[in-house]
């Protein structure tokens, strides 16, 4: 018989410290591309724009300067725009840049949390790693007149390619993986009628949200109670639940499965507008 090949997977599974485990989809490298580009284009279309407000409104009529400077001002610029516009979008914006956030994807850490500035700038800055090697281009009739001007991003290709995460090198430097953005979903017909619910998404700081891990062990366990004894639903909410009990300073003997109901009440009920509820 002949042995089949293995499918290419392009899923990784990950544990959180609540050992609930998640599968994330890994984006390769022709996803990622057109993010990559889109960025590009949304870095030189700002120059465009601040080059246009200067200007109409008349800074270059207030200050003698010359040829050379504008252009130099014109280098610094773009240096900046290059280096630091993925640090500064990836860690405001919770892993994404303008690209990504129009191709659906984002920047998570292997582990699946969210990244941080100092991921940000490592994964950002070993760009240069890999842009390389670049490709002669020739400039002038004489063989002798090459320029080394064109990056080839093989080093990025062959690293993505050689990693079950399609990591590059920043990524790999900075522990970092390039998922598939999933939009925020809730379970459908989920009934949710016990009054003592509401009552405590009252004692919830108002200020808490949780991050996408949470929220979708929330949902998850929402979606499932239902078809567990109550017992049961103690025992597998107490996971994440007993953490937040001491967070919030609520009763020892606060129910984990209610606290739970109340999170995904107050979290995906109330701020989605669902109406057909039970209360």
């Amino acid at each position: 018989m002949e042995a089949h090949r293995k499918p290419l997977d392009l899923n990784v599974s990950i544990t959180t410290p609540e050992n609930i485990e998640f599968i994330y989809s890994i984006a390769g490298p022709f996803r990622r591309l057109p993010a990559f580009l889109l960025d590009i284009l949304f870095r030189y279309v700002f120059l465009f724009i601040l080059f246009i407000i200067m200007a109409f409104s008349g800074v270059f009529q207030l200050f003698p300067f010359s040829a050379s400077i504008l252009v130099a001002s014109g280098i610094v610029l773009v240096f900046l725009l290059s280096w630091f516009y993925g640090v500064f979008l990836e860690t405001w914006m919770n892993g994404q840049t303008f690209g990504k956030r129009v191709t659906g994807l984002r920047v998570v850490s292997i582990d699946g949390r969210p990244i941080n500035a100092s991921q940000a700038t490592i994964r950002n800055f070993l760009k240069i790693a890999d842009i390389f090697p670049f490709a002669p281009l020739m400039v002038g009739a004489e063989a002798t007149s090459i320029a080394y001007v064109v990056p080839t991003f093989l080093v990025a290709l062959i690293c993505m390619l050689m990693t079950k995460r399609f990591q590059r090198v920043g990524d790999l430097a900075a522990g970092t993986m390039v998922i598939v953005n999933e939009r925020r979903w809730y379970p459908k017909r989920v009934v949710l009628d016990d009054s003592r619910i509401a009552s405590l998404c009252e004692l919830i700081p108002a200020t808490f949200r949780m991050s996408p891990s949470l929220a979708k062990t929330v949902a998850m366990f929402v979606q499932r109670r239902s078809s567990m004894p109550p017992v049961k639903r103690e025992e597998m909410a107490s996971w994440v639940a007993e953490p937040l009990i001491e967070r919030f300073k609520m009763m020892p003997d606060t129910s984990r499965d209610l606290l739970l109901c109340s999170l995904f009440y107050r979290d995906f009920l109330m701020d989605s507008a669902i109406k057909d509820v039970k209360r």
